[in-house]
């Protein structure tokens, strides 16, 4: 055992299995870690509501974290559900010589439900997000926390930007519904201008119980065996989209209950989410097939046929329905003109700006801005 890597994992417990620290024991097991816990709260609920929950209280959680320390010294702490103000201040004081804090404090639940109280997220943006390395939330949770709505690629970006100011190394804002179809994640280091983008099909899964917190310690995991910040970044996001996207079995986890009930060939799988997260990466850059055929290392042809197959569009439908997303969003989000617009998504000129864009909606920018401000 002392050559496995210890992973503490700080936060509830969930009555169904499917979240909380049932979960992330299972998640980090499965990686090939060694799981301690610090149990927060004890929920009564189902897949479907919260029935009630109960607080541990503080100098328990507190002396969990403590005997872990003293025994297992964990090589990366998972800091998921806390839900009162004490507890918060306390765990800041009993992690903060771990190098590798992971928080995913869930504040909101996976159906939107509110989770705490406005004290309890003060205190994690004052004590709990200045020493964590990655600090994950869903885009609801972003909005919630900036007093501003996420609807684009851009508005993830400027928004992890912004959260980083509250000190964490990192960040990963979840759940972008940047085009139809697609779920798009950002990840931003402090210091770094060149973002990870991680897109897949958004398909129901991506909403489950229990997806946040399996990535949250999945990403634990992989810092705890050495592998840098972007690195488990990847591993951890492939992890959860193995389970949802390609149904890998992972058993006793809510999540795989509700596997996406089409089979896609996994190498298939694999070059399309590839394309979709260098579409998000480009899209106002490069608008040509080619282009991301040889990101891919694939031909023009080959990548047709895989995205047919997978979700039955060709390449160029997909590049331009991201685009058009984007376009419509800085439009009606912005008071850009239609020349700016152009040479913001990489146009050479308006008029062809506005030939794309009237082949798309069938009306020109102008119209489309008009109508949709009426």
């Amino acid at each position: 055992m002392k050559n496995i890597c210890t992973i503490l994992s700080i936060t509830g417990s969930d009555s169904t299995g499917g979240s909380g620290i049932q979960a992330d024991i299972e998640t980090i097991y499965s990686l090939g870690g060694y799981a301690v816990t610090a149990i927060t709260a004890i929920t009564v609920q189902t897949s479907e509501k919260i029935l009630s929950v109960e607080n541990i209280p503080s100098d328990l959680v507190s002396a969990q974290v403590r005997a872990s320390f003293l025994e297992n010294r964990p090589k990366a702490v998972k800091i998921g559900l806390v839900r009162d103000i004490e507890t918060v201040e306390a765990l800041s004081k009993e992690v903060v010589g771990c190098k590798n804090i992971v928080v995913d404090a869930g504040f909101l639940s996976s159906r939107g439900e509110k989770l705490v109280s406005e004290n309890v997220v003060k205190a994690f943006e004052t004590h709990v997000f200045p020493n964590a390395k990655v600090l994950i939330l869903k885009c609801q949770e972003a909005e919630m926390l900036l007093k501003r709505r996420i609807v684009s690629v851009e508005d993830m970006l400027t928004s992890a930007k912004k959260i980083l100011e509250s000190g964490s190394q990192s960040v990963l804002l979840q759940g972008g519904h940047s085009a139809e179809g697609i779920v798009t994640d950002i990840f931003l280091v402090r210091d770094s201008n060149e973002p990870l983008f991680f897109t897949s099909p958004d398909i129901r899964g991506w909403n489950y119980h229990g997806v946040a917190g399996t990535l949250s310690s999945a990403f634990a995991t992989f810092l705890a065996k050495g592998e840098t910040l972007e690195n488990a970044a990847k591993k951890a996001h492939e992890y959860i989209r193995n389970l949802i996207v390609y149904s890998v079995a992972f058993d006793g986890a809510n999540i795989i209950r509700h596997v996406h009930n089409q089979t896609v060939n996994g190498r298939h799988a694999e070059i399309y989410n590839d394309l979709m997260s260098l579409v998000a990466e480009f899209y106002d850059k490069a608008k040509g097939v080619s282009f991301y055929a040889e990101k891919l290392n694939i031909t023009p042809r080959y990548l047709s046929q895989i995205t047919q197959k997978t979700v039955g569009k060709t390449p160029k439908q997909l590049i331009d329905n991201y685009l058009m997303k984007e376009i419509e969003e800085m439009l009606l989000a912005t008071s850009l003109t239609v020349q700016e617009a152009a040479y913001r998504f990489g146009f050479a000129s308006q008029a062809a700006f506005c030939k794309f864009f009237k082949a798309q909606k069938g009306i020109s920018p102008t119209e489309f801005r008009n109508t949709k401000n009426i």
